[in-house]
């Protein structure tokens, strides 16, 4: 979820009512390099989706308080199928909640009892998928944003630098001016302003920053 996996063990959160299927599992993929998290319910799991950020998530169907459906709706209006790729665990009797699932946006299933060996196939498939489809997303942003600082910058320069020729004109008249000085000092610092968004054309990546308590904006080089 956070674009990372390169970097990191892939993490995956088990949502498991089972204690034996629920070890089993964990067992399994921490042997082939996952990092595994793992809840008993699905009550309240957007709290830990949140906050441990996993790649992948293992959701059981069959659940008490909260089944695994219902728990997907509720994941679903947070997290897209890119953002958060989700296996349903089910039965092999459960025929009609798998359909339910993949309407309701799971991305793939598996039965119970599992077979690793297909588990792990179809992991590292969803995985895969949703690297490239961040990857793509992430391109996209980029091309955007070098688009729009381009073209803010071009319509940027050309008062700027119409006021930077007048105010030479002036200051030709009286230099020790202090009003044209502070108007000198403000346009050298827009046009340094100017020059650390040009910066953002040469990256390969965008950082942000949080400003205020909702938004985002670019972290220019300072």
């Amino acid at each position: 979820m956070d674009g990372n996996m390169t970097d990191r063990k892939p993490k995956i959160l088990i949502i498991e009512d089972n204690p034996v299927d629920r070890e089993v599992a964990t067992g399994v993929l921490e042997e082939h390099g996952f990092d595994v998290v793992t809840l008993v319910s699905a009550v309240n799991c957007l709290e830990t989706i949140v906050s441990e950020k996993p790649d992948l998530l293992l959701l059981d169907v069959m659940m008490p308080e909260l089944n695994g459906n219902e728990a997907l709706t509720i994941i679903r209006e947070k997290f897209s199928s890119i953002e958060l790729p989700i296996i349903m665990v089910t039965a092999k009797s459960d025929a009609s909640d798998v359909v339910v699932s993949l309407k309701n946006g799971a991305n793939d299933y598996i039965t119970k009892p599992i077979q690793f060996e297909v588990a792990f196939r179809r992991i590292h498939t969803h995985l895969s998928l949703a690297l490239q489809a961040q990857a793509m997303a992430q391109a996209k942003e980029l091309a955007a944003i070098h688009a729009m600082i381009a073209t803010f910058n071009h319509e940027i320069n050309n008062p700027l630098s119409a006021a930077c020729i007048n105010l030479d004109l002036l200051k030709g008249e009286s230099d020790t001016n202090p009003r044209l000085l502070k108007i000198e000092d403000a346009l050298w610092r827009i046009a340094d302003i100017v020059k650390k968004i040009s910066l953002v054309l040469e990256k390969s990546s965008v950082e942000y920053e949080k400003y205020g308590s909702h938004l985002k904006i670019i972290k220019l080089k300072s």
